[in-house]
């Protein structure tokens, strides 16, 4: 009998460590260190994607909630920052990239936060249900700031793809915060991971998920929102929440039994578990950086991160004002929207909004021109020297006319659902559209128009896999097509101590004529203080590129200066 009771007590052994590799690093933390220090170096996306896989496996058998097992978890969390900030990035330093490469990109980026977040959740969840002595109890509170935080880089990485936020994501980040109140250690500062710089609790960590998602409207570039992101660890102590409502006070509010984020307080409810907060001290914070930027400090002085350019700084702290302000004191819409339904023609990118520019330009009488072009002062010119227009001149006039085709491929025919004065709302499909993204310069006009419009795209949020919303403020300037004529040749005719001969290749551009005039060009041609020689609506005349007012991917938009010849 004892020999058939060991034969059993083997087999069962066996049967346990069936399908268990020697080198599992799932197996304990020693074999999970081992393995971490065997993965090759050199390719962060494959060692990311690995432990991704081992971190996929690990959630499979959630039923097995131990001590060990959450130490293996937090090392592979550690373990895979530097692997993930590789990969975020490239994500952000390259807008310009596939939409196949940033697809992958963005997968892999969030399936290791949700996985992460997948575990600790479960951990967390395992504590607030048991009872009595928790084996990794004195974890529980670093694991939920842990959790809280990747929550919130969840969230971070739906609104970056203008993504909803779905999968219960609030509800969970709810829950966990809940946790964290009711065991009581939801202010106890902590330092979430060994490089971080200063600690933090559960209740600034969850405030600052709040914070960024109240700062998203669709508006804000992926860098912008993690610049935000970034600025925000700063300023955790000049926030807090309470469960009691103060009308002279408080400014928002959020509702830990929804699945939804903050929202400014309205008609608050004293029978649910609301947690409220101000946001004066902050908006004065805000102020005094605007302050010091416009006096000469750089963002770098003022812990505003190395990386951060002037201009963008203030224009991001102008933004966060308006979205962070008391309702009372907030800027209402400057026009009001009616309900339409609009055909508008509608191109997308400075080069194809140039050629319909090209192509609508109506042709006078052919009879006034040898060449069925009209007649320009250059070509007049010509004509009075030489008798004939000289083939460089035909050149020059080609880049302000095209052959009129009754149809271009580069032209999208969208229904706009709503209108107002300074734009317009849209659903559109668009799974094949790379290009949609904030800041994209379009072109638009009414189907049965002549006019082209300059729009950008200011709201994007995407419903579905299909389609997204799409809000596109028009400009108030009508745009004119303006060549420019680089100054620096060899002719020896100068401006200003520069060539202007114009004998460099011509370089289509938008003219804006307003109160002050602007210029839409390509972003490699500009140079503060560079000097254009400018055919175009007017007579021709010379120019210096001034400050940018705004930019985007693939345009920038300067004010300009006469240069006397």
């Amino acid at each position: 009998m004892s020999s058939l009771a060991g034969k059993l007590t083997s087999g069962i052994a066996r049967l346990a460590h069936l399908g268990k590799r020697d080198d599992d690093p799932l197996t304990s933390l020693k074999a999970a260190t081992r393995w971490v220090g065997a993965l090759p170096v050199g390719d962060a996306y494959k060692c990311q994607q690995t432990i991704l896989e081992e971190l996929k496996r690990f959630n499979e058998n959630s039923s097995e909630v131990t001590k060990d097992r959450l130490a293996v978890l937090m090392l592979l969390d550690e373990k895979s920052h530097d692997l993930q900030d590789t990969l975020v990035r490239q994500y952000l330093r390259n807008p310009r990239m596939s939409r196949q490469v940033e697809s992958q990109l963005w997968h892999a980026v969030y399936s290791l936060y949700w996985e992460i977040a997948r575990g600790y959740h479960t951990f967390v969840l395992d504590f607030a249900r048991g009872a009595g002595k928790n084996a990794h109890e004195s974890q529980i509170p670093l694991v939920t700031l842990r959790a809280v935080r990747i929550f919130g880089q969840l969230l971070k990485w739906r609104a970056v793809r203008y993504l909803a936020p779905g999968e219960k994501l609030w509800l969970r980040l709810h829950n966990l915060y809940r946790v964290a109140e009711n065991e009581g250690f939801h202010k106890q500062r902590m330092t979430a991971y060994p490089n971080d710089s200063t600690p933090c609790s559960v209740e600034s960590t969850y405030l600052h998920v709040l914070m960024l998602n109240l700062a998203n409207s669709g508006t804000l570039y992926p860098r912008q929102l993690d610049l935000l992101d970034r600025w925000l660890c700063n300023w955790h102590n000049l926030l807090y929440l309470e469960p009691q409502f103060n009308s002279a006070r408080h400014t928002f509010a959020v509702d830990l039994s929804t699945d939804h984020g903050p929202r400014r307080v309205r008609k608050p409810d004293s029978e649910k578990p609301i947690r409220y907060w101000a946001t004066e001290t902050l908006l004065q914070k805000l102020q005094d950086l605007q302050a010091a930027l416009r006096d000469g400090s750089t963002p770098a002085e003022l812990g505003l991160t190395d990386d951060a350019r002037t201009g963008e700084s203030v224009e991001l702290l102008d933004h966060l004002q308006h979205h962070w302000s008391a309702l009372s004191s907030r800027e209402q819409r400057r026009a009001p929207r009616a309900t339409v339904k609009r055909l508008v023609d509608v191109t997308h990118g400075l080069n194809a909004i140039i050629n319909q520019l090209k192509l609508s330009t109506a042709a006078p009488d052919p009879a006034a021109s040898p060449y069925s072009l009209g007649i320009s002062d250059s070509e007049a010119d010509d004509v009075r020297v030489y008798g004939f227009v000289t083939e460089r001149t035909r050149e020059r006039v080609s880049q302000m006319k095209m052959p009129v085709s009754p149809s271009s491929p580069d032209v999208e025919r969208w229904v706009m659902q709503d209108e107002s004065d300074c734009g317009y709302g849209v659903i559109v499909e668009s799974r094949d559209k790379d290009w949609l993204r904030v800041g994209a310069l379009l072109g638009v006009k009414p189907h049965d128009g002549s006019e082209w419009r300059l729009g950008i795209v200011r709201r994007l949020s995407r419903l579905n896999d299909d389609t997204s919303s799409v809000g596109i403020e028009t400009l108030p300037e009508m745009p004119a097509l303006a060549i420019l004529y680089d100054t620096a040749s060899s002719s020896g005719y100068t401006v200003n101590g520069l060539d202007n001969s114009g004998g460099a290749r011509p370089n289509a551009s938008l003219w804006l004529d307003g109160t002050a005039d602007s210029l839409i060009l390509d972003p490699v041609l500009y140079m503060p203080g560079r000097v254009f020689h400018v055919q175009g609506p007017q007579p021709s005349r010379y120019i210096s590129l001034g400050q940018p007012i705004e930019r985007s991917e693939g345009w920038i938009r300067v004010g300009i200066q006469p240069v006397a010849t």
